[in-house]
């Protein structure tokens, strides 16, 4: 399948996203934005996850690429499961037994690692629908697909399917469209409607086809700013898209510090100066970070040779 630049632009500018609404004087200051962002950043952010995870492997090298998903998953959460038992962390852990941590883990998650976490659940899902008889029609694998998640989501507390449906719109691309530019069109005019869907409250839940909408309309109107990029913003862009996956693990480090610096932007009352500094702290440290265990070729701890693609 050929590589989409786009796809990394949108990706870029998810991350930043995801930084940006982890940073709590931010959504203190701008509680309505930051539900704005919300309400389309982590679905736009699963389809293209469903688009681009390849199933077409043999077991030993999938379950690989779940592997390492998952390892880093245990890392992280049990390293934030940890440190909010002494810093105030919303959902962390309020007792240090070994229940509670489970809990965490296998169903709960904590802070922004429930999306590592429906990545391997939806990633062993999909794989068991596409290889298990793979013989059938696509429509047929699909179908097999959607009732594993229904299932899995109604009897288990494992899975969300209102996580897990995007996701799905994402292996539906692929598999039926199969060129990812081919569902959007590169214009600035669907920010007319996506404005008006995100800044809406009753069009903001994921069960509604508002978001599915507005999802699409962000795709649209970010191929268009991408075309105004010139060269070196277009490679800056594309190796933060890139590199999502590192920025994503890491970047709760650097929010957390980025509370820290708060007192220094006192002088600037709408928070939008530290929100700036947080979010590039959050970038630029993630990725010396994960040079740093690749440079010291401890990026094994997370299941890979290197962190940064």
């Amino acid at each position: 399948m050929n590589h989409n630049n786009q796809l990394d632009f949108f990706r870029a500018i998810l991350i930043v996203l995801v930084i940006l609404i982890h940073i709590v004087n931010f959504g203190e200051h701008y509680p309505l934005l930051k539900n704005a962002i919300l309400a389309f950043l982590m679905p736009s952010f699963l389809v293209v996850t469903g688009f681009l995870v390849n199933v077409d492997k043999p077991v030993k090298a999938y379950a690989l690429y779940l592997s390492k998903i998952a390892l880093a998953y245990i890392v992280m959460v049990s390293g934030y499961a940890a440190l909010s038992l002494f810093l105030p962390v919303r959902d962390g852990l309020t007792q240090p037994t070994w229940q509670a941590f489970a809990h965490v883990l296998f169903i709960k998650s904590i802070g922004p690692y429930w999306f590592l976490h429906l990545m391997v659940e939806c990633g062993v899902l999909y794989y068991a629908s596409f290889r298990v008889v793979p013989k059938i029609s696509t429509a047929a694998k699909l179908s097999i697909f959607a009732t594993f998640i229904i299932l899995t989501a109604q009897f288990t507390p494992l899975l969300n399917i209102r996580f897990a449906a995007y996701y799905f719109v994402g292996v539906g691309i692929r598999h039926l469209v199969k060129d990812f530019s081919k569902v959007y069109v590169s214009s600035l005019w669907p920010v007319m409607p996506f404005l008006f869907l995100v800044g809406t409250p009753t069009f903001q839940d994921w069960t509604t086809i508002s978001i599915l909408i507005s999802v699409f309309c962000f795709f649209s109107f970010a191929a268009k700013l991408h075309s105004y990029l010139g060269n070196k913003m277009k490679a800056v862009a594309n190796y933060v898209g890139r590199n999502t996956f590192p920025i994503y693990i890491f970047h709760p480090i650097f929010t957390m510090l980025a509370k820290f610096t708060l007192p220094a932007f006192a002088f600037e009352p709408t928070g939008l100066l530290h929100a700036a500094v947080s979010v590039a702290m959050g970038v630029i440290g993630s990725i010396y970070l994960a040079r740093a265990l690749d440079y010291t070729r401890t990026s094994y701890l997370f299941g890979r040779n290197k962190l940064i693609r």
